[in-house]
């Protein structure tokens, strides 16, 4: 739903012209697909590592034909009067990048820290801050997203290792025995084994 609402906004905002590159969803694809293809059109991913809209970038730089001049000054004074929220940490902003970066095969300290408009030695002090590594952040990510990846039987392993910046598979294996207790195919094969009872 959250999508939706977002594509929608989308379109009131850049205009009915505006195509977005796909709309991704994390789950499976439903046996009826109908109602997605009709609100979204034929760019629908279904299984992917995130749910929300790729846009082309300048998409994001078109001006806002309903933004009214009168209520900026209005605007930045409520933005400015929200405090951040105390679940915005470092850690979490860090959490989000690796999980959008990582499919990309470009996730790095160095990337994140240009993210979030620090340099490496500020993210390594942030997070030190807060009791964490980006190796120990990254780890994280990788085990949450490889339990629930492995676990469906509807990617590869090869695609799963790709996915999560691998080198190669027999290190996604290697990673995977040391932090599950298991290669990724017993892991998978006990999953299945469990859905099928």
């Amino acid at each position: 739903m959250t999508v939706g609402v977002l594509h929608r906004l989308l379109r009131d905002l850049l205009g009915p012209q505006m195509q977005p590159l796909a709309v991704s969803f994390s789950h499976p694809a439903p046996r009826h697909g109908s109602a997605h293809t009709r609100l979204f059109g034929p760019i629908v991913q279904f299984d992917q590592v995130f749910d929300g809209i790729s846009l082309y970038a300048t998409d994001l730089d078109a001006p806002n034909a309903m933004s009214d001049p009168l209520l900026r000054p209005y605007t930045q004074m409520i933005l400015e009067s929200i405090e951040a929220s105390h679940e915005a940490t470092t850690v979490n902003r860090v959490r989000e990048l690796i999980e959008i970066l990582l499919p990309t095969g470009r996730c790095s300290m160095e990337r994140v820290a240009h993210s979030l408009g620090v340099d490496r030695r500020t993210l390594h002090r942030k997070l030190a801050a807060e009791g964490n590594t980006f190796s120990s952040v990254l780890d994280s990510v990788r085990a949450e997203l490889a339990g629930r990846m492995v676990g469906n039987s509807r990617r590869s392993l090869i695609e799963i290792a790709d996915i999560l910046s691998f080198s190669s598979p027999s290190n996604f294996s290697r990673w995977f025995k040391t932090s599950f207790g298991c290669s990724p195919t017993a892991w998978r094969a006990s999953a299945v084994e469990a859905s099928s009872e």
